[in-house]
């Protein structure tokens, strides 16, 4: 049988299509850890297709309560690794008045690790004003086809 290069070429595109709409979710909470605060990221959802990131976040703390609020984000790149899992990084969306605008890398090296920075600018220039060194995340992936 002979294979004719129309063929060919609709059999590659197909299976160039199928392997692009395979997005996925992928959904984290803090791992349990008792030494120190609550992490101020209680959820991060991440939708692939739609590069939107979504979080349960600690609008404010007191000593008897949180606050919670939601907090959006955006994909920037979903880096692949030489492992099987990409690296995330994404940016707060600033909500109007807000002075920081935060920065994030979810990676997995061994366990899921988020870290963060936050940012103001002044004039046209960014100042770095916070760093969090890292929080360590439970993660799980749903596929969507």
């Amino acid at each position: 049988m002979k294979l004719k290069p129309t063929y060919f070429a609709l059999h590659l595109f197909f299976a160039a299509a199928a392997g692009s709409a395979a997005a996925g979710t992928i959904a984290c909470v803090p791992a349990h850890n008792s030494a120190g605060p609550a992490p101020w990221i209680r959820r991060i959802s991440i939708d692939e297709h739609s590069r939107t990131v979504n979080m349960d976040i600690v609008r404010q703390r007191t000593k008897d309560t949180d606050t919670m609020g939601k907090m959006r984000a955006e994909l920037l790149s979903m880096d692949e690794t030489q492992g099987s899992e990409p690296v995330y990084v994404f940016n707060a969306i600033p909500a109007a008045g807000d002075e920081v605008t935060n920065l994030f890398k979810l990676f997995k090296a061994g366990e899921w690790r988020l870290i963060s920075a936050g940012v103001t600018f002044v004039g046209k220039v960014p100042v770095l004003r916070a760093v969090d060194p890292g929080t360590v995340f439970n993660c799980k992936r749903s596929d969507m086809g």
